[in-house]
This record gives structure tokens, sequence and C-alpha cells, in this order.
């Protein structure tokens, strides 16, 4: 049955627009890391091109810009489906779909009990204070890989029951099957080895949970175990990738928001002292961190039918990026978007994902980050650096941006 979307007159391509001076068009993947900060990107295609067309080798690519618009487009996964691929390989909940996206969602869900979180709070709290405690003694230090990289690998591996022995070579499996995940989901190129290491990374946790399934482990990963050998709710492919899964989507991004926080209270050193006089707006601190430097930019998806945003007509079968970060500096939104209010209502953000594709490992995340400020409101006085000599930004990569290194000087509470 006609829409009366067929046949549109398609917009401009991003490289075809007249981009502000000093602003050079918008690009999907960011190769020299000069796209770390898009926002002012952001501002200007919600004002100017809601709906931005940008050229790519496989094809077009529609970035939505809008807060309005990027939720309405998650409220319709049957019109914007999370499987980008014809055939998809993981069973990875950001790249699934109903049915099989609700039945895993349901199970997983219930592996993240209350008792599973709260169980390694204190691994967290241990090893955020050593590793500040060796920051601070040499003045600061670089804290995404001396810091943050340490704190949310110890996480994962601790939800996950993994034998700290085991670490060094588990992170080096997490990172490349970030990378083969980044590609599945068309959101960077990847590597020629990020496959043959995600396989070995997937017979290890395998093998893992079925230690875990031994000895009756109580941990998240323990639940995953007796799902699939008890329960059948799993295959055991389903449960060894899920295990990925919960590595990919917690360990990556939840570094890179770790690395935002230094940064915001370098910039506003006043909150070093708010976190200090009442630890308890740690949590707030962690809400309007994560609307205004979330790590995750964008969410891929893919169009079933032709369809209409911001009065843009998109093709069917077009490849659509929800631009995330640039709805939560939306200023008809929150007042002063850019600003960081520690006071805002943060309802709304998408830091978090949205509706079904809500993040599961929000908890732990907002666990790693609020320990984090609540340490440094008790033993830091000062955070500083020089920017943008100490902080450089994540290359080709149109999913995720932040800090890929971030040198910080740090002053002792007295």
């Amino acid at each position: 049955m006609p829409t009366g979307l067929e046949n549109p007159t398609l917009p401009r391509y991003s490289h075809e627009l007249d981009w502000p001076d000093g602003l050079a068009p918008y690009r999907i993947i960011d190769e020299e890391g000069t796209q770390g900060e898009p926002y002012a990107h952001y501002a200007w295609m919600r004002k100017n091109a809601p709906v931005l067309r940008v050229r790519h080798d496989g094809g077009d690519v529609w970035m939505v810009a809008r807060h309005e618009d990027v939720r309405r487009a998650m409220r319709k996964p049957k019109v914007f489906r999370s499987q980008v691929n014809d055939e998809q390989p993981l069973a990875f909940l950001t790249l699934i779909d109903a049915p099989d996206h609700t039945r895993l969602r349901k199970v997983v869900s219930a592996a993240f009990t209350p008792k599973a979180i709260a169980a390694v709070e204190d691994r967290v709290r241990e090893v955020a204070a050593d590793k500040l405690d060796e920051l601070i003694a040499s003045g600061g230090g670089e804290v995404v890989e001396n810091y943050a990289r340490p704190l949310t690998m110890a996480t994962i591996s601790g939800i996950l029951d993994v034998p700290i022995d085991d670490l060094a070579k588990v992170e080096l499996w997490s990172d490349k099957m970030f990378v083969y995940f980044a590609r599945l989901s068309r959101s960077a190129p990847g590597d020629d080895d990020d496959e043959a290491y995600t396989l070995q990374f997937f017979d290890y946790l395998r093998d893992n949970l079925l230690r875990l399934y031994d000895i009756r482990s109580e941990s998240v990963g323990g639940h995953i175990a007796r799902m699939w050998k008890d329960d059948g709710l799993l295959s055991e492919k389903e449960a060894t990738e899920l295990c990925g899964f919960i590595f990919v989507s917690g360990f990556e991004t939840t570094m890179r928001l770790i690395g935002g926080g230094f940064r915001e209270l370098s910039y506003n050193p006043d909150l070093l002292g708010r976190l200090r006089e009442n630890p308890g707006d740690a949590e707030r601190f962690v809400e309007e961190l994560v609307r205004m430097r979330g790590p995750v930019h964008r969410a891929v998806r893919r169009t079933t039918e032709v369809t209409e945003i911001a009065g843009v007509t998109i093709p069917a079968d077009s490849i659509v990026r929800l631009l995330i970060a640039s709805a939560n500096r939306d200023d008809t939104v929150w007042s002063h978007a850019d600003t960081f209010d520690i006071d805002r209502d943060t309802e709304g953000h998408f830091g978090f994902g949205y509706g079904v594709h809500s993040c599961l490992g929000a908890p732990l995340a907002r666990l790693e980050t609020r320990v984090t400020a609540e340490l440094l409101g008790q033993k830091v006085r000062s955070v500083s650096f020089d920017e943008p000599n100490d902080l450089v930004f994540l290359k080709g990569n149109s999913m995720t941006t932040g800090p890929e290194t971030l040198r910080v000087d740090l002053i002792a509470q007295s």
C-alpha cells in the first residue's frame, strides 16, 4: 500500500552543506580523533540539519540529532531494528530484536540479582582506593590506563567470577572483542584479527562457565551457567556470548565515562568540596555526567520501511544512527544543556539506553563511577590537566567517544 513517502527528494550530503567557519563537515568515522568533542557539530545539526545524510562506503547513513526524534525512533523497534546485518552471528542484546531480544534479556536480567551486584561493591572500593592512592602518591598520572581500566576490568571480571590470574589475557580479548562488536554494528572498520581473538575469548568464557557451574558460584556468571546447564533457558552459544556481551557493554564504555568524570572535576573544582561534604551527591554527579559526557554517542538502527523524521524521508533498508549524545544536550529539554549542573533533573537522558534497549549493566557503571566520585571527594583537593596536551580522544570509532588517554595532576586532601 502506498505511504506517500515513495521516491522522495533526498537532502544534500553532510559535505555539501554550508557548515560554519571552523566546523568541518561531520564524518561517520573519526580516523583523526578531531571529533572527540562533536558537541558543536551536534548543536548545529539540531538547528540546521536534524536528520543529516552522510555518504559512506557502504551506502548512505542518516544521523538523527534531536531528543524527541531519537526518542520516537527508539520507541519504534519494528521500524528501526537493531539487527543491522542480514545475519547476526552474536547473541549480543544491542544487535538483536524481538523475540530473541525479549527472551534473552528476561533471562539475563534474572542473573543480575541485587545480591550479585552488592557482592562486587567491596571489590570495586578496594581496587578504586588502591589505584587512586597510587595516583595521588605520584602527584597524578594517566587516569584511563592506570585507574579506569583496572577498575572496570576488576568489576566485570568480579561479576563473572573470572580468576585474577587470567585478567591480563582477558583484557586483551575484551579489547579485541569490542572492536569486533563495533564492526558488526557498523560503527568501525575493525581489525584483521578481531574475530579470531573474539573466538578465543568465547572458548575461554565457555570453560569459565563450566567451572562456575561446578563450584556453584553465586556470581552473575554462575547464574548464567545454571540457566544453561540446569534450566535450559540458554544454549551453550547464547550463555557464552552473553558473558562476552557483559564485557563489551561494561568495560570500554565505563572506562571512558570515568575518564570524563576526572575532566568534569577539573572544569568544576567546587564539586570536590561538595562531594566531600555531601557524599550522597555522588549519585547526582553520576547522572549528570552520563547525560553530558556519556561515552556512547550513537545507537545504530536499520529501517524496515520508508519512514519520516523531522520532515525528512528516509528510505527503507537504510542505516540510521541515533545521536544519543546530541539528544542528551538538546536545549529544548534541558536549559543550558552544555553546562554541567549537578542539581538538574536529568530524567529523560539516553546515556544508559532507552526502552527495550535500556542498559542492563547500568547499575555497575553507576557503582564504579559513584565510588570514584566519592573517593575523589574524600582524598583529593584538586584535579587539573593541561588541555589539549594532556587529553587524547579515541580515534576510528563512530559508536563511542571519550578520552583515550588523560593525564591529570592531583593534589591530596590535607
